[in-house]
């Protein structure tokens, strides 16, 4: 019996009680239950909800999806999985560690169990302690004299992960598959107000 035909039966089986919204929201369930039974493949689950609550404290929910909304901790651990070198993932992990440390011995708990001020604060800390990024093109660093700072390379792929996403791309940016005329200086209010993606 297929996903159809186990529906139908369900629902004569309530007496027809099953309504459209019902249903629909039942398939909604059903694939958002798909990130409740993800395992990280580079991440431990602990370092995972490590970077996702870091995810969530660099993009909250506005009145746009936060971080946590498109499962950024999701496409983070593929990208430290399949783009980093193994020097490179040594020192991620090595500065998430060190992160952990910092956050235990300011406020006794780990980052994810802290109250939302406290992970922000210290992300601010986090954010002054980092070097400056070396100068870069279309993200490509120009130099790559010294490793990444921990914070600096989780908000860059943070960020990288959010804007990219479907969801930002097509319902929060200004997007244009087909563009026209290029207009040098438009004013924002002509477009509703969003930022354009390419």
């Amino acid at each position: 019996m297929n996903r159809r035909e186990a529906l139908k039966t369900t629902a004569l089986f309530l007496g027809y009680a099953v309504s459209a919204t019902a249903l629909s929201e039942l398939f909604i369930s059903c694939s958002a239950g798909k990130h409740l039974h993800w395992k990280p493949e580079f991440l431990t689950p602990e370092q995972a909800r490590t970077i996702a609550a870091i995810a969530e404290s660099i993009l909250p929910r506005t009145k746009t999806p936060g971080a946590k909304d498109l499962h950024i901790d999701k496409f983070i651990d593929k990208m430290l999985k399949d783009l980093l070198a193994p020097d490179e993932q040594k020192d991620f992990l090595a500065g998430l560690a060190a992160f952990e440390q910092v956050c235990i011995r300011e406020y006794n708990l780990k980052f994810a169990d802290c109250p939302a001020e406290r992970q922000h604060a210290l992300l601010l800390q986090m954010d002054k302690e980092a070097a400056k990024q070396p100068p870069s093109l279309w993200g490509i660093r120009l130099s790559a004299d010294a490793p990444t700072h921990f914070f600096r390379r989780i908000k860059e792929l943070t960020l990288l992960g959010y804007y990219t996403s479907q969801k930002i791309g097509t319902e929060v940016l200004g997007y244009d598959p087909m563009p026209g005329v290029y207009v040098g200086c438009m004013p924002l209010a002509a477009v509703g107000g969003k930022t354009w993606n390419e």
